[in-house]
């Protein structure tokens, strides 16, 4: 996976299995197929990997254009548990400014359901 306009790979989304399926400053989607090594100690999928997938479409989305941004502030709120073997986050920029830039990240399982909603701010640090 790429990191947007770096062109450098995201060896963390990469570690974790996570693919892109596509991005745009207004809007990126991954996905992440699951397996046993996603899964906590109850058998339920780890809400850090959760969080890393929704944080990983919220950066592919902010640094698909020109620019170079970096997280400010990154809050998750779960809401379901996940059923089947794959979850989807797609990250839709809020609104923002010339410098700052808000998303929102809706995790989803493979029957739609609901998982997490992830919200994030960014700072660009250069064109």
């Amino acid at each position: 996976m790429q990191a947007g306009s770096t062109g450098a790979p995201d060896h963390f989304a990469e570690l974790l299995g996570i693919e892109s399926l596509h991005s745009s400053f207004e809007q990126s989607a991954c996905r992440l197929h699951i397996g046993e090594q996603h899964r906590n100690a109850l058998g339920g999928i780890h809400g850090g990997l959760i969080f890393s997938l929704a944080d990983i479409a919220f950066a592919a989305a902010c640094n698909a254009g020109a620019a170079v941004y970096i997280g400010l502030q990154a809050e998750v709120r779960y809401m379901s548990r996940a059923e089947g073997d794959v979850l989807t986050a797609t990250a839709t920029l809020m609104g923002g400014s010339r410098k700052i830039a808000h998303y929102q990240v809706l995790v989803t399982d493979s029957r739609s359901t609901r998982i997490a909603l992830f919200s994030a701010s960014a700072y660009r640090l250069s064109e």
